[in-house]
């Protein structure tokens, strides 16, 4: 499975144009055109078969078109060592399809018709190690809901209807948590009703990679060497699974193993009947500017002209990563 372990090259290995060092290490660069003309590889060729992506080849490494025009849109250069970690167009559709995959989208006109233009939000909701700030900073800087700043009802750090997160903390269940907690950062004095979530997704095989790395607030028998460690040491004929709880805001839950954390965090999301999207990961990495174009369509915001990834990690923004998402 080539999602997030090989995206995640993307944005920890990748060297900024001037940021690395100048030993014998070469740099690719990339055109307006998201087409590698420098470095140790040659121009990539236009091709005549539309169907299939273009990729360039050298002795050893080879990198899709598709995949330089993500590092082109974030503004990276990166070198040839980097380049042949990346995965091709043709593993990412294997893998994760060859278009986005999008729950949610006949809500966003009910929800434009109940809730006024300046009183629309959108946000990110999702659990630990999922792209909750990733999506936020590729909607703040690419979405604008125009009359937002005209809100009488709450105060609009950004000026344009994009939150940091749910108002009843993003990484909180909402059958437990909406209306019933106010989140630490961003969520005093919001309106539950005229919030708009973009629940953020992670194939589980990865998502357990980077709780691996990571754990927030979700605890469980485990050790770097042996991780995730879903199944206890085997005493009887029986596997029995490593229980894990996981601290919300509002008090512990206990769940049956690892898994059973991401199986009952989502099914929550699933039951609710409140205007929502529900995006993948992967697909911010892969589709970024297509699904956030669609998040701010849906709640009635102008999308930029000019859209930009971001530059470096999406947690290195001067924001609290998750000491407030609760």
């Amino acid at each position: 499975n080539v999602g997030s372990n090989n995206a995640q090259h993307l944005d920890a290995s990748s060297e900024k144009n001037g940021s690395g060092n100048d030993q014998e290490k070469r740099v690719i660069t990339i055109d307006s055109d998201g087409k590698i003309v420098g470095g140790d590889f040659n121009k990539i060729s236009s091709g005549s078969n539309n169907n299939k992506p273009k990729t360039k080849k050298g002795s050893h490494e080879k990198m899709d078109e598709r995949i330089a025009k993500i590092l082109k849109s974030a503004n990276v250069h990166i070198d040839a060592e980097t380049a042949s970690q990346m995965p091709t167009w043709e593993n990412v559709v294997l893998q994760y399809g060859e278009k986005p995959i999008i729950y949610g989208l006949e809500t966003c006109e009910p929800y434009r018709e109940a809730v006024k233009p300046q009183d629309r939000m959108v946000g990110p909701a999702g659990i630990f190690n999922t792209g909750t700030n990733l999506l936020f900073q590729l909607m703040k800087g690419n979405c604008d809901i125009k009359e937002a700043k005209n809100s009488t009802t709450h105060r609009e750090p950004k000026q344009n209807g994009v939150r940091w997160q749910a108002p009843w903390g993003k990484h909180n269940p909402p059958s437990t948590h909406r209306y019933k907690n106010v989140a630490k950062m961003w969520g005093e004095g919001i309106n539950h009703t005229a919030f708009f979530p973009v629940v953020m997704i992670k194939d589980p095989y990865h998502w357990m990679g980077s709780e691996c790395r990571h754990h927030y607030q979700t605890w469980w028998d485990h050790k770097d060497g042996n991780c995730p460690n879903l199944i206890e040491k085997r005493t009887t004929d029986e596997d029995v699974p490593v229980g894990a709880g996981v601290k919300y805001a509002l008090g512990w839950v206990q769940y049956e193993s690892l898994t059973d954390v991401w199986n009952k965090w989502y099914e929550e999301y699933e039951t609710q009947k409140f205007p929502m999207l529900h995006f993948r990961f992967e697909d911010l990495l892969f589709h970024g500017e297509e699904v956030t174009k669609i998040a701010c369509d849906c709640v009635g915001g102008v999308f930029t002209n000019h859209f930009r990834y971001i530059e470096g990690s999406a947690k290195e923004n001067g924001l609290p990563i998750h000491n407030g998402a609760y």
